[in-house]
């Protein structure tokens, strides 16, 4: 006898496409863009709000009504607003290219288009402008809807700025758009990308489930680069999760999958270094990190290793490294381009300080992350800096004590130094 099931006739494969879904184009301001003006200032603040606007507009206005779009005198106006403006060099061309928009809105070459508003969110990700960045990102992807790829920028920027329902619908949307154009890396990578916005907020099980589609889709499609990455954030969710043993076996994992001379590595030997400082290994977590200092670029990548030598450096007594460790994190964690890990580098400083009986500085320390963990919605680090503040105003912290030794780490230590040493990163 055959079931219901059985008897439904089956629909052809193009039937069950799924549908793009719509995504978040606004976070909690009032006004499309507004925060361009938060971080740009005069009227190059104007200008580039204005045309972010100008092409979110054009891109949500039906094909047959662009060539209409615009006043006969924006073009003119615009123009004559650039010359007037103090403009950086390298987004006179750009800018020239979205006035152009307002002049022949009905003959846009959309690649052109889409490239402008890419190099200006470039230029504002380097200076730090994330939500400048953001904005001309969205702007490009809601101007070419079908790029999977412009999707994923747009949720890695909003991630980035701790917009997670925002980044979250672009995730969403980049992971339907790469499957349908089977663009294979950008649906992986949106995998990715949506597992470490669960774990900023705290949701392990969800980032762990998502990584390991990013994991299983890059073996799959034979991406290779995205394989060192996918065990490398399976490593960061046990970690989490409290599985030392298997987090131990995914940093051999992701550190063979990358190899000696992959740039990550050095992204790697943080996580591991930070991985063991929690296990209070002190001295291989010392090691790994004094050797990051050189490959810390960015204010946000060096406050965090700042604040993982302090901690390491109290565990093992070094008063005078930890309290270097502890001001330079302290005054890094103020600037804008360390927002986004100020909260978990002070942490270490906090752990570091209570070690070494500094009850008043790691209460003063500890404040100021909850507040900033708080203020970002990041719920992992919120619940540890809550809890370390707790036992700070007790004069009571636990520091862990580790376990057997363990010559497979030791000797993933010493690969990690002489990685990073220099000779054998790759230029």
């Amino acid at each position: 006898m055959r079931t219901l099931a059985a008897s439904r006739p089956r629909k052809p494969r193009t039937d069950r496409r799924q549908r793009v879904p719509p995504a978040l184009t606004r976070g909690s301001e009032r006004v499309d863009g507004i925060s361009i003006l938060d971080e740009v200032n005069g009227d190059l603040g104007l200008l580039l709000w204005r045309s972010a606007r100008n092409v979110t507009l054009w891109a949500e206005t039906p094909p047959d009504q662009r060539a209409s779009l615009f006043p006969d005198e924006a073009a003119r106006s615009r123009i004559a607003e650039l010359q007037v403006a103090e403009v950086h060099a390298e987004l006179r061309g750009p800018l020239s290219v979205l006035t152009e928009l307002l002049a022949r809105p009905g003959e846009v070459d959309l690649l052109r288009l889409v490239n402008a508003c890419r190099r200006i969110a470039v230029w504002a990700e380097h200076r730090g402008d994330l939500a400048t960045a953001l904005e001309f990102s969205q702007a490009a992807a809601l101007a070419a809807p079908e790029s999977a790829s412009l999707a994923y920028v747009v949720g890695r920027l909003a991630r980035r700025r701790a917009e997670y329902d925002r980044a979250e619908s672009w995730y969403t949307r980049a992971v339907v758009q790469g499957r349908q154009t089977e663009d294979w890396r950008t649906y992986a990578l949106a995998f990715s990308g949506m597992g470490n916005l669960h774990m900023q907020r705290g949701n392990y099980p969800a980032a762990r489930r998502a990584h390991l589609r990013c994991l299983h889709a890059a073996e799959r499609k034979g991406l290779l680069e995205l394989v060192g990455s996918a065990y490398h954030d399976l490593f960061l969710a046990a970690v989490e999760n409290g599985a030392g043993s298997e987090a131990d076996d995914l940093a051999v994992l992701a550190y063979r999958a990358y190899g000696s001379r992959d740039k990550r590595i050095a992204r790697l030997g943080y996580d591991v270094a930070y991985h063991w400082a929690l296990q209070g290994y002190f001295a291989r977590a010392l090691r790994v990190a004094e050797a990051l200092v050189p490959h810390m670029h960015d204010d946000s990548e060096r406050v965090v290793v700042l604040g993982l030598i302090a901690r390491a450096a109290a565990g093992l007594g070094k008063r005078a490294l930890f309290l270097t460790a502890a001001t330079e994190t302290r005054l890094l964690a103020e600037r804008e381009g360390a927002r986004e890990t100020a909260a978990r580098a002070l942490l270490g400083v906090v752990y570091g300080a209570a070690n070494l009986g500094e009850w008043e500085l790691a209460q003063d320390v500890g404040t100021r992350a909850v507040n900033i963990a708080r203020r970002r919605g990041e719920g992992r680090v919120l619940l540890a800096a809550e809890a370390a503040l707790d036992s700070v105003q007790t004069r009571h912290i636990a520091i862990s004590e580790p376990a057997a030794h363990s010559i497979a780490a030791e000797n993933l230590a010493t690969d990690f130094v002489a990685a990073l040493s220099g000779a054998l990163i790759a230029a």
